[in-house]
């Protein structure tokens, strides 16, 4: 009867505890999501500012959107390259660390991921300064290259961790065969951790779409992203559009997750 009763008492222990997670969990959740579903209900309102509860329904604000095209392309423009090069730097650093013995290689790693480690403001400032340095100041290009090295960080963690859980017994398989590396990377190593690729890939892309600091001090005032004229629009009022744009931000940041996962056959599993 004492088993019995200390097992009873442990499964109900084990009940209040599995209870008090999921609330928890649930909780967070919620913490979390109350942001996005409060500044998306303001996108559809019928008032002139950024109010909650939203002032009547409306979808006027939408039409507004024709004025942020500019920004939306600068955006995109920017952090489409910025992405590929960030992930294809970052890959291939953890690549290289990965499969060869550097003498200084955790140094090396250290390296690869310092830039996360700095503040934005100061990687901006040393961009600008740079740039202006060599006469180059005000172009597009100048973004692209700052944010991926910014953000190469990234990439480098996820597809180092895919790297170190991949079984290698599959690429010696390939070379013992006759493949050469370049297409045992190709056929063999790169399925395998896709999915690493590819999430590395989209937080560049996203967050390169989110950053703002670095792109307001090497913009020089002459290009304009999603980011930028958001504070410069909340500079003079506090336009429903922002929350528009921020709807669309939240979208497009979910249907990109949504086609990765689907893409890597299960890219949070």
């Amino acid at each position: 009867e004492v088993v019995m009763s200390l097992a009873r008492g442990l499964r109900v222990r084990d009940k209040i505890q599995s209870g008090l997670l999921r609330a928890f969990a649930w909780l967070v959740l919620l913490f979390v999501l109350t942001p996005l579903i409060i500044i998306s209900a303001m996108a559809f309102t019928n008032g002139e500012f950024l109010v909650f509860p939203p002032e009547g329904f409306s979808i006027r604000w939408f039409g507004e959107l024709t004025n942020w095209i500019g920004a939306i392309q600068n955006s995109v423009l920017i952090a489409i390259p910025a992405a590929l090069i960030a992930t294809t730097i970052g890959g291939t650093a953890a690549y290289s660390l990965d499969r060869y013995d550097y003498q200084f290689g955790k140094a090396l790693a250290a390296v690869a991921t310092l830039p996360i480690t700095l503040p934005p403001v100061i990687v901006g400032v040393m961009f600008m300064t740079f740039f202006i340095t060599i006469g180059n100041a005000g172009n597009i290009w100048n973004l692209v290259i700052a944010h991926s090295i910014f953000l190469t960080p990234f990439p480098f963690i996820l597809i180092s961790q895919g790297l170190g859980e991949l079984d290698r017994g599959f690429e010696e398989a390939a070379r013992n065969l006759g493949a050469s590396q370049l297409l045992t990377v190709r056929t063999i190593t790169f399925p395998l951790i896709r999915a690493n690729v590819i999430a590395g890939f989209l937080f560049a892309f996203i967050l390169s779409l989110n950053e703002y600091i670095i792109a307001w001090l090497l913009s020089g005032f002459a290009i304009q992203t999603v980011p930028i004229q958001i504070f410069t629009s909340l500079r003079y009022n506090y336009s429903p559009t922002i929350a528009v744009i921020s709807l669309l931000f939240i979208i497009v940041t979910f249907a990109a997750l949504t086609v990765a996962d689907y893409l890597a056959g299960g890219l949070w599993e």
